[in-house]
């Protein structure tokens, strides 16, 4: 496993301790080459120094299931942890950074919203999920803040499809990296356990989605003219695709470049070739002693 960086003084298993947390945290579901990709970045943002590994190691042992990125992590959304505070971000007054808002803008496009109180909010679509739905909070990495949500529905697994939802967000990090991380980090997960089609649905008349959609490198598929009733109001929904091969051939180096940077790319595809080679090698030598072995089994 080659590192990412220099071995943190006194703490010399550091990286590959990172590298393991990361591949048990993916799954026994997911591909070989997506187990590494993640791997390889995570023990580059958790063993930046002492801090950051310390921090990564005691997160990872109280939430392995969260899927962590360079700038934020996901976390599976549960009204006790993440109720007070996406109400407070969302339904219009000061927060933290942000100003006072119009929190008709943030939920105009949303079956439901803005809510007058969290419980109101926790008996909404959001928390209240169907069987084949799940939540997700974004958080910043580096504060630990929430910044927003994103859901997945109508998930298919029978036909290997499933819907993304846009992601819903505080007013200052709209248009900013943290939302497409987070779409980035469902949409690389979901094709490495085996999904084959990730759909997504947006009002016609919402630009910002439409905007996002294509930034994320979903193909625009068709309009359906009353999708459905949004508020009391007809919605026309413009659907965009993303096929497993669309991801494979070009699409997810686009968007881990545009995240990462191209020194980041470039070492992990440099990376991908050296480890994928090693893993067959293993293999081979595997297969080629336990046939060694069954033909001594015989001689005896």
């Amino acid at each position: 496993m080659p590192m990412i960086g220099a071995t943190i003084s006194g703490v010399p298993e550091a990286r590959f301790e990172a590298y393991a947390r990361a591949c048990a945290g993916c799954g026994s579901y997911a591909t070989a080459t997506y187990c590494r990709s993640y791997a390889r970045l995570y023990e580059a943002v958790a063993c930046v120094n002492h801090a950051s590994e310390k921090k990564y190691r005691e997160h990872w042992l109280e939430r392995p299931g969260d899927i962590v990125g360079r700038t934020i992590r996901l976390e599976p959304l549960e009204p006790g942890r993440h109720l007070d505070d996406f109400f407070a971000m969302t339904c219009g007054d000061a927060y933290k950074e942000n100003r006072s808002f119009d929190p008709n803008e943030t939920w105009a496009f949303h079956p439901k919203g803005p809510f007058k109180i969290p419980q109101e909010m926790q008996k909404s679509f959001l928390f209240q999920r169907k069987m084949n739905e799940a939540g997700f909070a974004i958080v910043e990495s580096l504060t630990g803040n929430m910044v927003g949500v994103v859901f997945l529905s109508n998930d298919d697994p029978q036909n290997l499809s499933i819907n993304l939802e846009l992601p819903i967000v505080k007013p200052s990090s709209e248009g900013t990296v943290e939302p497409i991380e987070g779409c980035f980090l469902l949409i690389d997960r979901l094709f490495s356990i085996g999904y084959r089609r990730i759909e997504l649905s947006v009002d016609s008349m919402d630009t910002r989605g439409k905007k996002l959609s294509g930034r994320l490198g979903f193909t625009q598929e068709g309009l359906l003219p009353k999708d459905r009733i949004s508020k009391e109001s007809n919605r026309d929904s413009v659907i965009y695709g993303m096929l497993n091969s669309d991801w494979d051939k070009g699409a997810r180096a686009f968007l881990f470049k545009k995240l990462h940077g191209d020194k980041a790319l470039k070492f992990d595809i440099r990376n991908e070739s050296g480890e994928s080679e090693l893993e067959t090698q293993n293999k081979f030598l595997a297969e080629e002693k336990a046939k060694e072995t069954a033909e001594d089994k015989k001689k005896k």
